[in-house]
């Protein structure tokens, strides 16, 4: 599988760590094995932001079936779209991100995914706003 994560920047992984709450209440909880998973794909010429959000919503069914997956937040950013993944284990994320997913990514978006793993020793509930 080609993962690829030295494009990331540290205030996007940052902020990917800094946005997994859980259902628990306050108390602390990540059992052994979790990780994050953030994506970054390059935007192809003339998608607009909008267009991507119209299709997140056409992909969300699809994201609430993977087994594995906990929670994901879909991402855009200047010229990148993506996501953000808690999974509930490493395996899980690379059943998902597997060498045929990076292929499906690249022939559509017609650019490498940049995939990043992160352990996730700890994961707290934030405030609520």
């Amino acid at each position: 599988m080609k993962v690829i994560s030295t494009k990331i920047t540290p205030l996007i992984a940052a902020a990917a760590l800094a946005a997994l709450p859980l259902a628990a209440a306050a108390k602390p909880d990540a059992p052994e094995g979790r990780v994050a998973v953030v994506v970054s794909i390059a935007t192809p010429p003339g998608v607009t932001d909008a267009y991507l959000k119209a299709e997140f919503d056409k992909a969300v069914p699809r994201y609430q079936t993977i087994p594995g997956l906990i929670r994901k937040y879909f991402t855009i950013e200047p010229k990148r779209f993506g996501g953000i993944y808690y999974w509930s284990s490493k395996a899980a994320a690379q059943a998902w991100f597997s060498d045929a997913w990076t292929a499906r990514a690249k022939a559509t978006y017609g650019s490498d995914p940049v995939v990043s793993y992160y352990d996730v020793p700890l994961a707290i509930d934030g405030a609520k706003p």
